[in-house]
């Protein structure tokens, strides 16, 4: 038996106590029978001692006769206390322990956004009970909790416990005697701990008050736990103690307001006047539907050369971004992009990437062939002429000879020396009579394209005579992006009077060669509102690989997808255009050559744009980073100087991935639609370790293009700085304890539990048995029970 003494008893027995003690007492005897043999023999006692008396002195009543049986019964148990020696023991305690756990660590300092009218409450009351003009750091609000209204909350749990106050950093305890003095060394600290150990800081906490177990601990926190032992781990120790946690979440578990672009993708050289797409990867967190506006600019100026507004997407949903331009100088230019700083945002660095651009003008060698002077063939050979960037020799087979002696590009004849042909850059061949093309021409031509010594550009303009069915049993079938078995010519004796519109794929719109205007959307309005064209070779199948960069959107293959337009594949070492107009002449009305030509000129440099890469024929590999956390994904892209000498194939690039103790990997890249060239794929949740990445396929000359990048174990207090609401609240139901925010801590006062008194020392045991009171209790039933017996005539 235990408890609690009343005062008026400590007062009797002469127990001196201080404020908050307290005596709890127990029992102690001498008595050596074991608890059964007790049981038993009290049994024994009471059947014994009622039934005797039951069964004697039958003239008095029942009742009469069970009264004497309790007096005699009383007796026997004052024997046996005197008999075992009771004594009292008395135990002088104080009061149970309540433990604040402050995280101090760097990552309080993070300013949360609080919108409305919850914004405006905190920002008084860190105002009213810091003194100063204060911004909503988790560290103030945590300061502004415990020293507000005088350390209101620090005094009440100083009145009714024993307050202990314990710091994240080190786990180590306040070194102040009283509560004032606690909310002064608090209003002087600020956060400084590289990691947060709650786990850690649990555990200690339970270690150093092992024999005293605590009331309960109260911890102050955003529940980022960096290091060491899990939160929830140290929870269920903490039930296991039987000490219940009060989680108070400080900061918001909303993602931080923050725009960053990565992964930035432009060529390195291009054509000036030419249409460069700068490619980059948008990331919004806090800003899901807004409009942001991401801008292009030189190095170190202010004029905007680009911009977008883009709508943000949902959190940590990475959304690609183009900016279409057309540099107008000669020279090597450094480009900044950039996603203009939104109200709400930490971290603005982010925000932009920087490119370094050389822009040339080169010349361009086209060889134009027509087997008759089509419109097509005439406009595009005036055009072209007229452009100082193009070296232009035409081919009409039609011709006599006098035509070649009267325009200055014709030629006689078609080249028939390979070095000849192999010195173009790009060859058009519109509608071309293949029977006037002998076998080595037509050889040339294959070889022109997919040979890795040229890996040219040719270009396909199908017509009603000849292109591209007479090629089907030619070498140039297999550079053919269709299925010549399957395409149809419109009805040579019908009149076409149904037009259609050409639209650019998703496809087209992010190629180069298609931008019509300066912005994405100025080129979408120009292609809606070209002048409509009316003769469509109808190629519903496409080989594999092919890329639709236009279509019919009214007039569908048998797969349900819109007819191609023009459509572009890679073969071997070069490319493949084909167009199934040969009316494209039409744009010019109304607008004369602007779009006729822009599209052409823009079409024809982008086809030889490997003209550009000059000596710099390898391949480079990169990562975007050089160093993540555990558990980010790692992006590899391969880029080729010379994007001749890129696979065909879109998964024709292989990276061999070393990591230091383990199995090599094979990663497959896939080709980015951003160009030929270009291959990426994504490396997810790499394991900690060095990583060394290499280009094995397709082999190289030379030494493999290759790349290192180190995954590390989450390190910085900052890694994650959404404050982990659902790892406190978990925490405080394992323990059967509460959890609060910021709003409703106030109610933790009420909810702690009152606690065990914590022994302070034992007193003298206070001996029963011998007292004098016992004894003459003893006597005075003894008496009693006879005058009793004599009244009841049971003498």
């Amino acid at each position: 038996m235990s408890g609690t003494l009343p005062s008026w008893i400590e007062r009797t027995l002469g127990i001196q106590t201080g404020p908050g003690e307290g005596t709890v007492w127990s029992l102690e005897h001498t008595w050596a029978w074991p608890p059964w043999v007790t049981l038993l023999f009290v049994v024994f006692a009471v059947v014994f001692i009622v039934t005797i008396y039951l069964r004697e002195g039958r003239q008095a009543s029942t009742p009469y006769r069970m009264l004497l049986a309790a007096v005699r019964l009383v007796l026997v148990a004052i024997a046996i206390i005197m008999i075992a020696q009771v004594a009292l023991s008395l135990q002088r305690t104080g009061l149970p322990y309540v433990a604040v756990l402050l995280d101090d660590s760097l990552s309080m300092t993070v300013v949360d956004r609080y919108d409305g009218k919850l914004g405006k409450v905190l920002e008084r009351r860190v105002e009213q009970a810091l003194v100063e003009t204060a911004e909503l750091s988790r560290w103030n609000l945590a300061r502004t909790l415990l020293l507000e209204r005088d350390a209101a909350m620090l005094a009440s749990v100083a009145d009714d416990y024993k307050l202990r106050v314990y710091f994240l950093s080190g786990a180590r305890p306040s070194r102040e005697p009283d509560a004032p003095a606690i909310a002064e060394e608090i209003n002087s600290l600020e956060p400084t701990g590289e990691s947060t150990r709650l786990g850690d800081a649990v555990r200690t906490v339970l270690g150093e008050l092992r024999g005293t177990a605590p009331a309960a601990i109260i911890m102050l926190s955003d529940g980022i736990n960096t290091a060491g032992v899990p939160l929830a781990q140290a929870a269920a120790l903490a039930r296991r103690r039987g000490v219940p946690l009060f989680t108070v979440a400080l900061g918001s578990d909303k993602p931080l307001r923050d725009l960053k672009l990565t992964d930035l993708l432009v060529d390195d050289v291009v054509f000036v006047d030419d249409v460069v797409q700068i490619e980059c990867k948008l990331t919004g967190a806090g800003f899901r539907g807004k409009r942001v506006r991401v801008v292009l600019r030189r190095q170190g100026e202010a004029q905007v050369l680009a911009e977008l507004d883009v709508t943000v997407a949902p959190d940590a949903q990475t959304q690609q971004v183009r900016l279409p331009y057309r540099p107008t100088e000669v020279g090597r230019f450094q480009y900044v992009v950039e996603a203009e700083p939104q109200q709400g945002e930490l971290n603005t660095e982010n925000n932009r990437k920087t490119c370094t651009v050389e822009v040339r003008k080169e010349t361009i060698r086209v060889l134009l062939v027509q087997a008759y002077p089509s419109f097509e063939f005439r406009y595009l050979e005036n055009m072209l002429r007229r452009d100082e960037t193009i070296e232009l020799d035409t081919v009409l087979q039609g011709a006599d000879l006098k035509y070649a002696e009267q325009d200055a590009s014709a030629l006689r004849v078609f080249p028939v020396r390979r070095d000849e042909l192999f010195a173009y850059d790009v060859i058009i061949l519109g509608d071309v009579d293949p029977a006037l093309l002998s076998a080595s021409m037509m050889r040339n031509l294959a070889d022109f394209v997919d040979q890795p010594g040229k890996g040219g550009a040719m270009v396909f303009i199908a017509g009603p005579e000849f292109m591209p069915s007479a090629f089907r049993d030619t070498p140039l079938a297999r550079l053919m992006p269709v299925d010549l078995n399957s395409v149809r010519y419109p009805d040579r004796e019908q009149v076409l009077t149904e037009s259609f519109q050409v639209r650019p794929s998703e496809l087209g719109l992010a190629c180069p060669a298609m931008q019509l205007g300066d912005t994405a959307a100025e080129t979408r309005e120009i292609w809606e509102n070209l002048p409509p064209l009316y003769w469509l070779l109808e190629a519903p199948d496409l080989k594999p690989g092919v890329r639709a960069l236009a279509v019919d959107p009214k007039r569908l293959g048998h797969d349900g997808r819109p007819l191609a337009v023009i459509c572009l594949q890679y073969v071997g070492a070069g490319k493949v255009l084909f167009h199934a107009t040969d009316e494209t002449w039409r744009w010019r009305r109304r607008v004369g050559d602007v779009f006729f030509a822009r599209y052409w000129i823009q079409m024809i440099r982008y086809l030889s744009r490997s003209k550009l890469a000059g000596a710099g024929r390898s391949a480079t590999l990169s990562a975007d980073r050089r160093e993540y956390a555990q558990g980010e994904p790692v992006r590899l892209r391969v880029r080729f100087g010379d994007e001749r000498l890129a696979p065909a194939e879109d998964d024709g690039v292989t990276v061999v991935l070393e990591h230091l103790g383990h199995k090599t990997r094979r990663i497959q890249l896939r080709r980015s639609s951003a160009g030929r060239g270009t291959f990426e794929g994504v490396l997810n949740r790499p394991a900690v370790g060095s990583y060394h990445a290499w280009v094995a396929l397709p082999a190289m000359e030379g030494r493999a293009a290759a790349v290192d990048f180190t995954v590390a174990p989450p390190a910085g207090e900052f890694e994650r700085v959404r404050t982990d609401a659902a790892a406190l609240r978990q925490a405080a139901k394992v323990t059967k304890g509460r959890f609060y925010t910021i709003q409703d801590a106030q109610g933790l006062l009420g909810d702690l539990p009152p606690g065990r008194p914590v022994p302070i020392e034992s007193l003298p045991p206070k001996p029963l048995w011998n007292k004098w009171p016992l004894l003459l209790l003893f006597l005075v039933l003894l008496t009693g029970e006879w005058i009793l017996r004599k009244l009841g005539g049971m003498v």
